[in-house]
């Protein structure tokens, strides 16, 4: 006969946070993946160029598996504990809830060292999403570079081209050098450059060697076209695709973590509480996802808001973040408890 394992609660605990979280993680992917596939599909822009971007939404999914897999996984495991006796078998040994969430730390150390790296990651392109717009400039001219990128034995041919997501524009690998080519934002001007560099928030854009082509009017000639030559051009008032965050990274990274914490062991304490009722499983999870939700929500309003320069009012305001979480879970079990009780029907 197999000995009963001694702890309740942390296998089952363990077993359905992982399956949680790859859960959450296959559905992030998805999402990736139909994000990425209109450039994939694009046979001018080379994987090189959309793989800065790839290593975000990578990111994005590690961390939201992780952040709302963590706190379902372990609330499936309180409600199961409670459907099965063994929260009132606990109790009745003198037990408290608060005890049996403490035996979870082990595991919970672990997610959150997990959540800490993959939160700082995303927190750096969060905080200035222009790095990953920088980088796919870099690639795009990177691959002009490449044997054969440049034109080489193509006196006869097109140039090759590199195609840049997110600022319309592409590489014209002419054997001149490269350059880049596109329109911008402000105006629809057409413009060449031998270099781009973009702000961490995107609002500017700095060109090297800049051309412009400009159309215009007159009632004597019809339409002009005036081309501008400059050595330095550069845009500013553009409206970025992506909103920067204020907050750094490594806080970003606390706050996440922290709240994730919080809202795991707040969603076993309250299932706990309510050991007396079965609540099912289709209301574990959403008190377990309630939580994680109303953190991300919480904290993308306040990286929003919060100055670059933040002072320590603004740092403190981090602190609605894990409460937001809380009030989440609280709000989830309140309604969980006010449903009537689930019984089981059966066959004698």
């Amino acid at each position: 006969m197999m000995k009963p394992s001694p702890d309740p609660i942390a296998p089952v605990a363990l077993r359905g946070a992982v399956v949680a979280s790859l859960l959450v993680l296959l559905a992030a992917l998805v999402g990736a993946g139909v994000r990425l596939l209109p450039w994939v599909l694009d046979p001018s822009i080379p994987w090189a160029t959309l793989a800065p971007f790839a290593r975000s939404l990578l990111a994005v999914a590690f961390e939201a598996a992780i952040l709302t897999g963590w706190p379902v996984g372990w609330a499936v495991a309180a409600a199961r504990l409670v459907e099965r006796g063994e929260a009132r078998v606990l109790a009745s040994i003198g037990e408290r809830p608060i005890q049996t969430v403490f035996r979870l730390a082990p595991q919970a150390a672990l997610f959150a060292v997990m959540l800490v790296f993959t939160s700082v990651a995303l927190g750096r392109d969060a905080a200035a999403p222009g790095r990953i717009v920088g980088a796919l400039l870099a690639e795009g001219r990177a691959a002009c570079g490449a044997p054969g990128g440049e034109g080489e034995g193509r006196s006869h041919e097109a140039p090759a081209t590199h195609a840049v997501p997110f600022v319309a524009a592409t590489w014209l690998c002419a054997p001149s050098g490269a350059r880049l080519v596109g329109r911008a934002p402000i105006g629809g001007v057409v413009f060449s450059a031998t270099g781009a560099r973009v702000s961490d928030d995107l609002r500017r854009i700095d060109l090297e060697d800049a051309r412009l082509a400009l159309a215009g009017s007159s009632k004597a000639e019809g339409s002009l076209t005036f081309r501008i030559h400059v050595g330095t051009l550069t845009m500013r008032g553009l409206a970025p695709w992506a909103q920067a965050s204020s907050i750094p990274p490594w806080l970003r990274a606390v706050v996440v973590t922290f709240s994730a914490l919080t809202a795991a062991s707040a969603a076993v304490f309250a299932l706990l509480e309510l050991r007396r009722r079965r609540v099912g499983t289709v209301a574990a999870v959403a008190i377990g996802a309630a939580g994680p939700l109303a953190a991300l929500g919480a904290l993308r309003g306040l990286e929003l808001r919060v100055p670059e320069v933040a002072s320590g009012g603004w740092l403190f305001a981090l602190v609605l973040v894990p409460l937001a979480a809380l009030a989440a879970v609280a709000a989830a079990t309140t309604v969980a408890a006010l449903l009537p009780v689930a019984r089981r029907t059966g066959t004698k």
